[in-house]
């Protein structure tokens, strides 16, 4: 009698202990999934947090004063209408032979060139050497509205550029090609009112930012259309400025397009 109850007293002690064991196995397994996946999440929200772009404020338009026109679109409408028409004059170029290069900014200490002027312009946090160099900053780029952080180095640098509104190529078809107006070519080619910072991509894309073969909108546009009128406004400006003249398709499109700029 005592023999048969202490083996049921044995037997029933394995099976509670075979089942606090199964109940801490599956407490066990369920708490590593947790952590698995709460690292998960975790791993891609940070890769998401990485790898997106960041947009700035230039693609809804807020962007700098930097790059926003130094006239109302209806005075840059203006000009347009009174433009010249004539037929670009392409023969002779070459950039580096007739406009030069980057000169000594009276606006900086040291060894600032007209280009660290203008990045310094138009970036934020922007950091500079002893010399007036710049060596880094935020930049928001309003022919994309995409931002990004500009470092000066070897592999960096071209990241960032500078760009002419009205191409230098464009400038000399227009007008400084003539000889009497050699003078001007080093003054227009370092003249921050014709300048702005742009990403490496969209100036390369750019190029002389007029098609004179097309049959019509001959004038390159930016891929963030909510700058598309502070650019064409810019274009006039520095037009008029330095009494460059148009070609009829260029004329027609953008006295076309700031017309409606000045319509909203």
């Amino acid at each position: 009698m005592s023999g048969r109850y202490r083996s049921r007293r044995r037997t029933t002690s394995a099976s509670s202990w075979s089942l606090v064991l199964i109940v801490l196995i599956v407490v066990g397994i369920w708490q590593g999934y947790g952590r698995h996946q709460s690292t998960a999440a975790g791993t891609t929200q940070a890769t998401s947090s990485t790898s997106a772009p960041v947009s700035s404020s230039a693609g809804s338009g807020s962007f700098s004063s930097a790059f926003k026109a130094p006239v109302s679109y209806a005075t840059a409408l203006q000009y347009a209408r009174q433009e010249s028409v004539a037929t670009p004059h392409l023969a002779g170029y070459s950039r580096d032979s007739q406009f030069g290069d980057w000169q000594h900014s009276s606006s900086l200490c040291g060894y600032g060139t007209t280009r660290d002027y203008v990045l310094k312009r138009d970036m934020t946090n922007v950091v500079m050497n002893q010399y007036c160099k710049v060596q880094a900053g935020d930049f928001a780029g309003p022919y994309t509205g995409q931002s990004m952080h500009f470092v000066k180095g070897e592999k960096t640098s071209t990241l960032v550029q500078i760009d002419h509104i009205v191409a230098v190529q464009d400038a000399w078809a227009s007008g400084l090609w003539q000889a009497s107006r050699a003078g001007e070519r080093i003054s227009y080619y370092n003249d921050p009112d014709v300048l702005q910072a742009a990403d490496q991509a969209s100036n390369e894309a750019k190029g002389a930012g007029i098609d004179w073969d097309a049959s019509s909108n001959p004038v390159w546009l930016p891929a963030n259309k909510a700058w598309h009128c502070d650019y064409l406004a810019k274009r006039a400006y520095i037009k008029h400025k330095y009494r460059l003249t148009m070609s009829q398709g260029e004329k027609t499109q953008t006295v076309t397009l700031l017309t409606q700029c000045s319509a909203q």
